[in-house]
């Protein structure tokens, strides 16, 4: 079993939520697919989670531009403004893991090859966004492929979208798989509970989990930080 998360973005309450959701159901193995900082209060305290939890990572583009390898010209206003302030208060030992990260990782399970990336993996620097009703051509990839950066939880094949939101569904073994477990910290799908996905490799299944946290704690922290106060109230809003 193996447990994928997404777009985190400094929302502790919501990550250590996830967290013991995954603990709680015996689920050692986690990838996180990038964006651990931005957004939100608490991006030192993310990081080391995500680091004591010995997940697998790649980068983000709100890591990327917290180290900045991005250009804040490439975020609106709200993301820009949340990079430069994580920049005062992220300690250099959390930076210099980010900056570790990957842009994508490939593995092979059961002879498919697994994909994980923040965006299109076909050209990750490029920070495309994939989403239920478009997926360029991600299935030359690989076999299963997981995606984060639209922050909308979906499965699809190469014949369309197979589930939204939340809820599981069986995998073909003849077919290819693009999957987005949605987002820890900042959802927008229009349900506010924090999202992640379980792949179950021996059944060949995935789970779309749904989990809900401490959202007013979240809200409270980032008005309270300094940061702009839509931030927290998006988070009600689950967009």
């Amino acid at each position: 079993m193996m447990a994928i998360i997404s777009d985190i973005h400094s929302n502790l309450e919501a990550l250590e939520a996830v967290l013991n959701d995954i603990k709680n159901r015996g689920i050692k193995n986690i990838v996180c697919l990038g964006d651990i900082v931005g957004y939100g209060a608490n991006p030192n305290e993310c990081v080391e989670l995500i680091k004591g939890a010995k997940c697998k990572c790649v980068a983000g583009n709100h890591d990327y531009g917290v180290l900045g390898k991005e250009s804040l010209d490439f975020f609106n206003k709200y993301g820009a403004i949340a990079i430069l302030w994580t920049k005062k208060f992220i300690k250099p030992e959390n930076l210099k893991f980010l900056d570790s990260l990957p842009l994508v990782i490939e593995e092979k399970i059961k002879n498919k090859k697994i994909i994980f990336s923040h965006a299109n993996p076909k050209y990750p620097e490029l920070w495309e966004y994939l989403y239920p009703d478009y997926v360029d051509e991600v299935f030359d990839c690989g076999d299963l492929i997981f995606v984060g950066h639209s922050h909308i939880p979906f499965v699809n094949s190469e014949e369309g979208n197979l589930l939204i939101h939340k809820g599981s569904v069986y995998l073909e073994e003849d077919k290819k798989y693009l999957i987005n477990p949605g987002s820890i910290g900042q959802p927008r799908d229009g349900i506010n509970k924090a999202s992640y996905c379980i792949f179950d490799e021996k059944n060949f299944k995935i789970e779309i989990v749904r989990v809900e946290y401490n959202i007013k704690g979240a809200y409270e922290k980032i008005v309270k930080s300094g940061l702009p106060e839509w931030l927290g109230e998006r988070l009600f809003l689950g967009r």
